[in-house]
């Protein structure tokens, strides 16, 4: 089988990778796509093995209880040259599917010849089914498309042997093993078949081509070439960060941990690590607040009547208040300063004349407030003072 790499065709569709601690795993390799009602995907098929005939087939989850179609269609830039494949016009190839929701493959009605160093494009485009007016809050959730060759068109499964091989492949339900996602673990009889499909195919064994980084050894799986990762790695190669981690290299790749309520999703830059911010908030993780503003994940403005920017981030008391004030909010006039320095009431923090004025050697005074009837100045005076 080929499992293709998908690349999403519109900006209706968004990478999807669920928490598999919560959940049973029903996707294959890096996630979803998860695909807006009447958005496309575009598969690009560019490592095809051997020419022949392939069935096409489309793994899928729904996320309500609708069926969907798919509309697919087969290109290719260059016409197909091998002798098995070359009569065949890939634009001629058109088909529609339902999806229905009960399910969660779907094996399109007819197959297609694909042929190596031929690139090809499968575009579909995602419906729900039996409804003329799309719905921009309908998703489908599509893990993969699969190519399943037909071995019957094999040189191994022609001549005498033919027979006893097809009857295998068909007792032991070989090849079903791959229509379900994740595949079950193959039977020991089936495994010797799909090797010997297999070598058919690539015309012989295939190295196992570990990365030296992300691999704990040279040696791989007899059956897939799966190599055994480090932490956090995947691949058949272990060659990238598995999603929701990041940082490539000699130990492994470190997890995003992007904070669930500051974050848009668990996914991170595989670089950097850099997770994707929800407004409002910062931080190589999502989990701090922006300059100024306080209280996360309910991230909220700082309070400080003008007389200060930033505040703290858990307690949104103002820090470093200017202009003689003080106070959680800079909301009053610090000791030795009168007035009313609240944002909006044109007053501001004046020094006690009591006598002099604060830091003056003929201060003498601890503090002073204007009197409510007379607004004159009333002064306190400091131990050993008193006055008129």
């Amino acid at each position: 089988r080929a499992k293709l790499c998908r690349c999403p065709a519109q900006l209706d569709v968004e990478e999807v990778v669920r928490d598999s601690a919560r959940r049973m795993v029903t996707w294959t390799g890096l996630g979803f796509a998860r695909v807006r009602d009447g958005a496309g995907l575009t598969f690009r098929v560019d490592n095809v093995p051997y020419p022949m005939d392939y069935e096409l087939l489309l793994r899928y989850e729904p996320e309500s209880a609708e069926d969907w179609e798919a509309v697919v269609s087969v290109r290719s830039q260059v016409l197909p040259t091998s002798s098995r494949c070359g009569n065949l016009l890939p634009s001629e190839q058109m088909y529609r599917e339902i999806l229905p929701h009960s399910q969660r493959y779907v094996l399109l009605s007819r197959p297609f010849c694909f042929e190596p160093s031929t690139p090809y494009e499968v575009t579909m485009r995602l419906q729900r089914a039996g409804v003329t007016q799309r719905h921009p809050g309908a998703f489908i959730l599509i893990d993969s498309l699969v190519l399943l060759p037909r071995v019957s068109e094999l040189p191994g499964f022609h001549g005498a042997e033919a027979a006893v091989r097809q009857e295998e492949l068909e007792r032991y339900q070989c090849l079903e093993v791959f229509l379900m996602a994740p595949p079950h673990p193959l039977a020991q009889a089936c495994a010797r078949l799909v090797c010997s499909v297999s070598a058919l195919m690539h015309g012989g064994a295939l190295p196992c081509q570990c990365d030296p980084q992300g691999s704990r050894s040279s040696e791989c799986q007899v059956q897939g070439g799966q190599c055994e990762c480090k932490p956090h790695i995947i691949g058949r190669r272990c060659d990238r960060c598995a999603p929701g981690s990041y940082g490539f290299g000699p130990l492994g790749c470190s997890s995003c941990t992007c904070s669930p309520e500051g974050s848009v999703s668990q996914l991170c830059d595989k670089v950097s690590g850099q997770c994707q911010c929800q407004p409002g908030t910062v931080g190589r993780q999502c989990d701090q607040c922006q300059a100024s503003h306080w209280g996360f994940p309910a991230c909220r403005p700082c309070q400080c009547n003008g007389h200060a920017e930033e505040c703290d981030p858990w307690t949104g008391t103002c820090l470093h208040c200017r202009d003689h004030t003080s106070g959680r909010h800079c909301e009053r006039c610090q000791d030795g300063y009168y007035g009313n320095p609240v944002l909006g009431s044109g007053q501001q923090c004046r020094p006690c004349p009591c006598p002099g004025y604060p830091g003056t050697q003929h201060y003498h005074g601890s503090a002073c407030h204007a009197d409510d009837e007379t607004h004159h100045i009333v002064c306190i005076c400091a131990p050993g003072y008193a006055g008129e």
